[in-house]
């Protein structure tokens, strides 16, 4: 018998009812239909896979629905039609609200389906359940979607393959360390986060959230806690990784809280298990497995490693960052010098402390600088300075926290003066947004004093030169403001605003937001005369192209 279950969407006008989810060899279907009657069956992955609701369950029942498991589908501008399983042995279901059915309208329609059919749940938009315990919890977790356009070929089902938009996390607790006696090696409040807390517009959105998963296993109720070998199971958002949030905290059985920082980068339809080596003030990932979440297959190349690797604590005297991770240290950091990045570097925002530049990064060509964690980073190129930093053309690819990138104020040009420095570049070098806050602004512009006449005062200076590609998070982007001008300046040009992104704009997901600069002010009079030279123009929150692929 081959294990693919079918749900037969086909209405029956006379007794308002129908069963069908069944296999290939079962069908179950009424001899009474409308001839232009909907039959849609669908199916997880692929047919070759299973369709079920069980997330956490294995061999038979894993093919199964719930009963009173709830798909909604719709197709071209006919109502969802939402279906409730209502016979988990048998896989009958019935229509939850009588009467209602889809039928062929156009010889070619558009169906869209989604599980679960719960209240805030539709093909772009869901909110993961924080509590996923038992069963039915972890089986409305389980968030799925399908669009597809079919063709009315008479006698032939539509079928639509639903796509899983949730990643699957296991963590099995594999052993504990000698230090423990054995009635001590249990765990207990044990809870997997998620990096966002669910999907809107179809992407990730909203903050880390704390899920209680669902716990299979041996608990010892003595000691009141789980065992060796038990697991716990959590459906997550997927996304790109946080190695400054917490991913797994739990309870040995001293009762100390013991924690894994940094969520893994993960993919929708994937299982991830991870295995644990409790020990007395840490936990170790022993292994970490990847799945295809359907077939089981084991996926060699799926990166779950672990997060949060050994990183050296910064001090102001490490202006060259080569291979590492370095941490920000307790009570923050400035620099007054300009940092170089080579090779491969990462840098973790430690939570709530803050990373000052006042000279600017440069990233060497074909070098990477990531930026993780919760905390703050300001980088501020140098006012009045032909250039604080060395060219480059590294990435900077910022997974979380807060960047804010400046550039440096241009100087004024001085009575009697003929010109003054534009400001230094903030960033020299391309930005990747997988998550995070990233706010780039252009330098302001340098203004003119009186008798200047024929100067010219210097741009301000660029936030970040290279392209800029956001994936997730938000960025705003704001041009420099322009530079004034004065009077017996006739002929003197104030400097334009600096721009914030120096070269191309590419978004894919999160939000966005540019505003160009504004120009400069008109200076004041003196003796009796006006200001007559010219004032800068606003800088480009984007020099480049911008390209919006949401």
């Amino acid at each position: 018998m081959k294990t693919t279950k079918y749900l037969s969407l086909a209405a029956l006008a006379l007794m308002g009812t129908f069963a069908s989810c069944q296999n290939d060899d079962e069908a179950i279907v009424s001899d009474i239909r409308p001839a232009d009657v909907v039959k849609v069956n669908f199916s997880v992955g692929s047919l070759d896979g299973v369709t079920r609701s069980n997330p956490i369950a294995t061999d038979d029942t894993q093919r199964e629905f719930n009963q009173g498991d709830q798909i909604a589908v719709s197709a071209n501008d006919q109502e969802a039609v939402v279906f409730q399983c209502t016979n988990a042995d048998q896989q009958t279901w019935a229509e939850a609200e009588a009467g209602k059915f889809l039928l062929w309208k156009q010889s070619e329609m558009t169906f869209k389906a989604y599980y679960p059919a719960t209240t805030g749940t539709s093909m772009t938009a869901f909110t993961l359940p924080a509590d996923q315990s038992t069963e039915a919890k972890i089986a409305l977790a389980d968030y799925m979607t399908r669009q597809q356009t079919c063709n009315n070929e008479s006698g032939t089902d539509i079928y639509l393959t639903l796509e899983r938009k949730m990643a699957r996390v296991i963590v099995r607790i594999a052993g504990f360390n000698d230090q423990y006696d054995d009635d001590e090696k249990t765990v207990s409040n044990v809870r997997i986060y998620s990096e966002a807390s669910g999907i809107a517009d179809g992407n990730p959105t909203g903050s880390s959230t704390e899920i209680q998963p669902y716990a299979q296993g041996s608990y010892d109720d003595w000691a009141e806690g789980w065992r060796q070998n038990s697991t716990f199971t959590a459906l997550v958002v997927p996304g790109y990784g946080d190695s400054g949030a917490r991913f797994i905290r739990l309870t040995d059985g001293e009762y100390n809280t013991l924690l894994v920082k940094g969520i893994p980068a993960m993919e929708a339809g994937n299982s991830y298990t991870f295995n644990l080596v409790v020990g007395k003030n840490r936990i170790e990932v022993a292994s970490v497995t990847v799945q295809d979440w359907t077939t089981g297959t084991t996926l060699t190349g799926g990166q779950a490693e672990e997060q949060g690797s050994a990183s050296t604590p910064l001090d102001n005297t490490t202006t060259a960052w080569t291979a590492g991770t370095f941490a920000v240290p307790a009570g923050g950091l400035t620099y007054s010098d300009a940092i170089t990045v080579s090779g491969d570097v990462t840098l973790v925002l430690t939570d709530g402390e803050t990373l000052t530049l006042n000279k600017g990064i440069s990233i060497a060509d074909g070098a990477t600088l990531t930026v993780q964690g919760e905390g703050t980073m300001n980088v501020n190129g140098s006012n009045g300075n032909t250039s604080s930093t060395v060219a480059g053309s590294g990435t900077l690819v910022l997974t979380s926290g807060t960047l804010t990138a400046i550039g440096g104020t241009a100087a004024n040009v001085p009575r009697y003066g003929e010109s003054s420095n534009a400001g230094g570049v903030a960033v020299n070098g391309s930005v990747t947004v997988n998550g995070g806050i990233l706010n780039a602004t252009g330098g302001v512009g340098g203004s003119l004093s009186s008798y200047t006449v024929d100067a010219r005062a210097g741009a301000g200076g660029t936030a970040i030169s290279g392209n800029v590609t956001v994936n997730a998070g938000t960025v705003t982007a704001t041009g420099g403001n322009g530079g004034s001008d004065a009077a017996y300046a006739a002929g003197a040009r104030a400097g334009d605003g600096g721009v914030a992104i120096g070269g191309d704009a590419t978004i894919t997901g999160g939000t966005w937001t540019a505003t160009d600069g504004s120009a400069g002010a008109k200076g004041p009079s003196e003796d009796g005369m006006p200001a007559d030279g010219t004032v800068g123009a606003g800088g480009k929150a984007v020099a480049g192209t911008v390209t919006d692929n949401r």
